[in-house]
């Protein structure tokens, strides 16, 4: 099988799941299998999806989380990556940092949200730095567990051409560790999105998060799924956007995939 055909396959075969369920879903609200008042049908899900896009509240809420979302990664990835690689790197930070992170990071982020309140006495910041709690550590362990994984002998024959101190590290290490990085970015902006959700539902006045949770105080179904499919939406945007940076960063490894 051509690669594009592959390609075309897994796509169809990812997005056959969820459409029979709609399609098992609408059925049954239509036959009267499942309450409308809990469970509206797809249709009718889409049709006040669309009313709320023409009157503006969905794409408000939406670009509200999409900026706490943005904020939050760029605050767990760039000191992630770096706290990472210098883990990797001296044993001295590994030694002086690990046991902070045995610590911090089995804390569920959302914890952190009442004491940075406290710190930074503004509720936004407060929002953008606990979302950004967890995925810091994520990135950092899979940046610095990427680092140590790189084959000492490569080290070793850039060493022996001339490379030292950030010509090493730029040329050699962040290369060769790069697929860690790019999965634990990956995996740092799910679990960012996750804690941004549920500080939104907690804590905030506006946002997805926000949005579903009023909707469910007062019975607002259509407006609770709606919500649920946006932020599934953006989930996958998101998590799409990562994928195809990994694709044109690393085309052996989509290469090696597809051989495979």
């Amino acid at each position: 099988m051509r690669p594009t055909e592959a390609r075309g396959a897994r796509v169809a075969l990812a997005l056959a799941l969820p459409a029979l369920v709609l399609v098992l879903w609408e059925a049954a609200g239509a036959g009267g299998l499942v309450r409308p008042a809990f469970f509206p049908r797809p249709s009718a899900v889409a049709r006040h999806a669309l009313t709320l896009a023409a009157d503006g509240t969905l794409a408000a809420h939406a670009w509200v989380t999409l900026g706490r979302l943005g904020a939050s990664f760029l605050l767990a990835a760039l000191p992630g990556v770096a706290v990472g690689v210098a883990m990797g790197i001296a044993p001295a930070a590994r030694r002086g940092l690990d046991p902070v992170f045995a610590v911090v990071y089995p804390i569920p982020s959302i914890l952190f949200l009442p004491l940075l309140s406290f710190v930074v006495r503004s509720s936004e910041p407060a929002l953008v730095l606990t979302s950004a709690v967890t995925s810091f550590f994520l990135v950092a362990y899979t940046t610095m567990t990427g680092v140590q994984q790189v084959e000492r002998s490569i080290v070793e024959a850039a060493t022996h051409y001339g490379a030292r101190g950030a010509a090493l590290l730029v040329k050699v290490l962040l290369p060769a560790a790069a697929p860690s990085i790019l999965t634990g970015l990956r995996l740092g902006l799910g679990y960012t999105l996750i804690v941004v959700i549920a500080t939104e539902m907690v804590s905030a006045p506006s946002g997805l998060g926000s949005f579903l949770w009023l909707s469910w105080q007062v019975l607002k179904v259509e407006d609770m799924y709606v919500a649920l499919t946006a932020i599934a939406a953006l989930g996958a945007l998101s998590n799409w956007a990562l994928a195809a940076l990994r694709v044109r960063v690393l085309p052996w490894a989509r290469d090696a995939a597809e051989a495979a």
